[in-house]
């Protein structure tokens, strides 16, 4: 299958997450009932600003949510969804949570705005186990007197490989259990078949969302390690417009991975001093395309 970029299941999770519609039917099904009975999920907006900074974008999904308490309308509660992209668990991850907390109740400060309590949800993707403890917990080789001076830090931590098949199918959005499902059965491939069989059968065929849709089949189809025979049984049974668009899709990313290990191969080459005629005829491309490659890749101006 197509190779796999460094940050597609972020940017994935992070576009799952952007509609609001998705996000409550996740936040609705997977936070606690004690903080759902609080929040009047319908009043969800996703906020654009962000508090992070360069050195912190790869470890916050940047997604901070803003709902409405039940009790009182006019007071907001902000959420910050973290998605742990990597495969190992960060045992940083509470400090950068600190950090964003703090800088957003700075800023909130600064412009004379009054700050709101946010609540850090941790969304795992990898497989490995973690527990992600609390802030005392960074500081073994200390007193305990020392670290009773140290912020109380509660969050939510929701690990995707411990969300059960019933809990996934009960969210009511067909779309985010699609993409839900996406990023859980990598965690198995062994269940690859059955879970692509589902995750295509969950999407609709026509509809308004037909950017995300696509976005599903290029996500699915680009983790996984799937054969076009493979692909090809999986969605036998798949309505035939969505059945087209998949092997498209598939298609278009085959050609794409062969296209990156060509642009390897060439930018090799020219490193090694062959000169564009010459690499363009071991790669079997026109110059033009040889000369764009390398120009892409900052060998040539």
């Amino acid at each position: 299958m197509a190779k796999r970029s460094h940050n597609i299941h972020d940017i994935f999770v992070r576009e799952s997450f952007s509609d609001s519609g998705r996000a409550v039917a996740f936040f609705e099904r997977f936070l606690p009932n004690s903080i759902i009975s609080h929040l009047n999920l319908d009043t969800l907006t996703v906020l654009k600003e962000t508090y992070i900074n360069e050195t912190l974008k790869e470890h916050f999904s940047d997604l901070v949510f803003e709902v409405s308490l039940k009790s009182d309308h006019s007071v907001k509660t902000d959420v910050a969804l973290l998605f742990e992209h990597k495969s190992s668990p960060d045992r940083n991850v509470l400090f950068q949570i600190v950090y964003y907390m703090f800088a957003h109740w700075t800023k909130c400060i600064s412009e004379t705005k009054e700050p709101k309590p946010i609540i850090p949800v941790i969304y795992y993707q990898g497989k490995k186990n973690w527990s992600v403890g609390s802030l005392p917990d960074l500081f073994k080789n200390y007193p305990k007197e020392v670290k009773d001076y140290l912020p109380i830090l509660n969050h939510i931590f929701i690990d995707l490989k411990a969300i059960s098949e019933d809990q996934l199918l009960g969210m009511r959005n067909n779309l985010m259990k699609a993409a839900i499902l996406a990023q859980q059965w990598r965690i198995n491939p062994i269940k690859l078949k059955e879970d692509f069989e589902r995750i295509f059968r969950l999407l609709p065929v026509e509809g308004s969302n037909r950017n995300f849709l696509d976005m599903v089949v290029v996500y699915a189809l680009n983790v996984s390690e799937i054969t076009e025979a493979q692909l090809g049984e999986t969605i036998r049974s798949i309505p035939e417009p969505l059945k087209e668009k998949i092997m498209t899709t598939y298609t278009m990313l085959i050609e794409r991975a062969k296209l990156e290990e060509k642009a390897e191969v060439i930018v090799s080459l020219f490193d090694e001093g062959f000169d564009v005629p010459k690499v363009a005829k071991i790669v079997k491309l026109p110059e033009e395309e040889v000369v764009r490659i390398l120009t892409e890749k900052g060998r040539v101006k």
